[in-house]
């Protein structure tokens, strides 16, 4: 993460460079842009950061559950199922139970308190922004894609 926050440093300030060549303005637009992506960029890390740790205290507790959950080792041999039609029974049930528990565990994150507060900055942003008459459009887009550019290289020279 500090890498890609070191590449989107160095890639902000050639848009800085980019900004200060343009104009009057478009310094403020892309610097608020990049301010609401990295705020949006934070809040959805620390939003599915919770969602990972409670998926995986949860994950402990299955584990410890499934031992022999279904006593097949304490059957006979004659009395038990069809290993294809007990897996197919097995994956009905579980598909049921993880649909709606996936979802409602991956909603936290989507609506971190965090992630929804950058994007309120980005709506205010850009409202301020167009009531003075000074929003640059391309600027601004230029500054929202500061980050996601950074993941980008670092995915592409990234040896890890």
């Amino acid at each position: 993460m500090k890498k890609i926050f070191s590449i989107a440093f160095f890639v902000d300030i050639a848009l800085i460079l980019f900004s200060v060549s343009q104009g009057k303005y478009a310094l403020l637009n892309s610097q608020l842009a990049f301010i609401a992506s990295l705020f949006i960029t934070l809040g959805s890390f620390y939003g599915y950061k919770g969602v990972v740790q409670k998926k995986s205290h949860l994950g402990r507790d299955i584990i410890e559950e499934i031992e022999d959950r279904f006593e097949l080792y304490s059957q006979e041999k004659s009395q038990q199922l069809n290993a294809k039609e007990l897996f197919e029974e097995e994956r009905a049930k579980i598909k049921k139970q993880k649909a709606l528990k996936n979802f409602m565990l991956g909603v936290g994150g989507f609506f971190s308190i965090y992630r929804l507060l950058g994007y309120l900055f980005l709506v205010v942003a850009i409202l301020m922004l167009i009531r003075r008459s000074i929003f640059e459009p391309v600027t601004f887009l230029l500054g929202l894609a500061v980050l996601p550019v950074s993941a980008m290289i670092y995915a592409l020279f990234s040896r890890e």
